[in-house]
């Protein structure tokens, strides 16, 4: 970033006068906004809100789509009501709980209908007494009952729940130097009109501040101005070291680790006065993302006199309108992954909202603890689908995209995997089609053990044993078959993984894969030499012999 669009960034220092103070994030303990999930998605953000040294309110906020939302004719216009319960709990048991009513703004069928418009709101729960343990958080539309017979009977209503660690420091003061306080995100802040001798605290019904609060912390074709306020508190007694008023140091690293900015900060006057006298004193900070490239980014900001307490938050940065469909196409794969037939056709024509209510039932169906607030198979299913990601080509709408991811998901980890990158011998990939339908065939590696003719060439026939090791089943109808389909395609010399489960492996729930006995065989094969896998043979698919 050039030194003139570091000038460009608007800093406004607010000094807190008495005990007043305004809100921060969960001391690190949130990097980003919890997902709520169930029903419909919603932003979940937490912030910890200092009044004093001693006393801590925590704001909940929350954001959720119109278009998830059911709205209703309120005298000709459209409204949606939620109803937002928070809890936290620490870990001796105590709890501290709040429900609040919402009504949203009058909106037109257009905006009721906007996956892009959100209705955000917030539930502040005050002096709490204790500083860490769980927090959990749901979201219900009031206007819209869960499907389902018994459902409509007790009229339970959808619902998006978040659940996470909550945590905040014993003091919002350092022992020595500057402690900063997380982040507190906004969107399409007045900040060069803003007077910050006026500036009110975020509060449940708004407020100037708290009307630009923006908890899905998303940035870029939304807004192309990242705004933030952080609280910046000196030690008891007030700032006596010059060099705590040497300002901050700003990073932003993208999650890749390719893209990074540093900036410092100088306190001006007002900030300095503030410390000084042992007042907190409050940074509005802008930057323009039009430089970020899209992804996910940690924010870091720490004192540049050396002791203290720093903060670490992060973000999201999207320029293109289909990422910001992203959440809807996980949902969409995980959906045409569990469901199968008539089902996952209905799947597939329901609305997104309805997509949900599908998850969320089969998902509760298929816990083996339906008093555990935690489904250990949908957690495990989200790992696989993570790992996926990462290893096996990545997850879209249509589920893996990948044949390998497929039979991960549904079977988990294979006992063993027979890989072939490239192979040495035009015979490997037959002795691994025997091997489907064999599993006692014995490994023949390299290239001489397979044998060859008289004439010192290769044969085509994939059981001759001249000067090789025999073959156990040299009369496989299964694999011969395979084999013939194969062998004058170019890819009958391309790469393979053969996956091995000796022991029926680990289905989550039952699937086209699952309850098959023991001994399952999938042949993958390296189609087009670029590293796309498709499932060519299987004793599962193609049947035993």
């Amino acid at each position: 970033m050039s030194h003139a669009s570091r000038r460009a960034h608007v800093f406004l220092y607010l000094a807190i006068l008495g005990a007043a103070a305004l809100p921060r994030a969960a001391a690190a303990a949130i990097m980003q906004p919890l997902d709520g999930r169930g029903n419909f998605h919603a932003y979940v953000d937490v912030v910890n809100r200092w009044r004093a040294d001693d006393r801590l309110d925590v704001v909940t906020l929350v954001s959720v789509a119109n278009g998830d939302l059911t709205t209703r004719d309120e005298d000709g216009v459209q409204v949606a009501r939620l109803r937002v319960e928070v809890t936290i709990t620490a870990p001796d048991g105590r709890t501290v709980t709040r429900t609040r009513n919402v009504r949203s703004q009058a909106m037109g069928k257009g905006d009721a209908g906007s996956q892009s418009l959100r209705q955000v709101c917030g539930v502040l729960l005050a002096d709490v007494p204790f500083r860490s343990g769980r927090i959990a958080c749901t979201v219900y539309d009031v206007n819209r009952k869960r499907t389902g017979l018994l459902n409509q009977v007790r009229s339970v209503e959808a619902s998006s729940e978040a659940v996470g660690d909550w945590y905040a420091e014993a003091s919002p003061r350092a022992v020595t130097g500057l402690a900063l306080d997380d982040p507190l995100y906004l969107l399409q802040a007045p900040l060069a009109a803003w007077n910050p001798e006026s500036a009110a605290d975020p509060s449940e019904s708004g407020g100037l501040l708290g009307d630009f609060i923006h908890p899905s912390r998303v940035y870029g074709i939304e807004q192309d101005h990242l705004q933030m306020a952080v609280p910046v508190w000196p030690p008891a007694g007030g700032v006596t070291r010059p060099e705590d008023l040497a300002g901050l140091r700003l990073q932003v690293l993208s999650a890749d680790g390719i893209y990074a900015m540093t900036d410092s900060i100088a306190f001006d006057a007002r900030g300095r006065a503030a410390l000084e006298a042992g007042r907190p004193a409050y940074l509005f900070y802008e930057l323009d993302v039009n430089r970020l490239p899209a992804g996910s980014y940690q924010l870091s900001l720490a004192p540049l006199g050396g002791q203290g307490r720093g903060v670490l938050s992060g973000f999201a940065v999207v320029w293109e309108l289909g990422a910001l469909s992203r959440e809807q196409d996980l949902v969409t794969g995980e959906g045409f992954t569990v469901f199968e037939g008539a089902d996952r056709e209905r799947f597939l024509h329901a609305s997104p909202t309805d997509r949900q209510i599908m998850l969320d039932d089969f998902w509760r169906s298929v816990n083996p603890d339906p008093t555990s607030p935690v489904n250990a198979v949908q957690v495990e299913f989200q790992y696989r689908i993570a790992y996926v990601q990462q290893f096996l080509r990545g997850f879209g709408p249509q589920g893996a995209r990948d044949a390998r991811g497929e039979v991960f998901l549904l079977l988990g980890a294979p006992d063993e995997v027979e890989r072939e990158p490239v192979p040495l011998n035009f015979k490997d990939q037959d002795d691994a089609r025997i091997k489907v339908y064999d599993r006692f065939t014995p490994d023949r590696p390299g290239s001489t053990a397979k044998g060859a003719s008289e004439q010192g060439s290769q044969g085509i026939n994939p059981y001759d044993t001249i000067g090789g090791i025999p073959l156990v089943s040299p009369v496989s109808r299964s694999a011969e078959r395979d084999r013939n389909e194969a062998v004058y395609k170019a890819s009958h010399d391309y790469g393979y993984e053969l996956w091995k489960y000796d022991n029926g492996g680990e289905p989550l729930f039952v699937n086209r894969f699952a309850n098959k006995g023991m001994g399952q065989r999938f042949l993958f094969i390296d189609t087009d030499g670029t590293g796309n896998y498709k499932l060519e043979s299987s004793n599962i698919v193609n049947g035993e012999e």
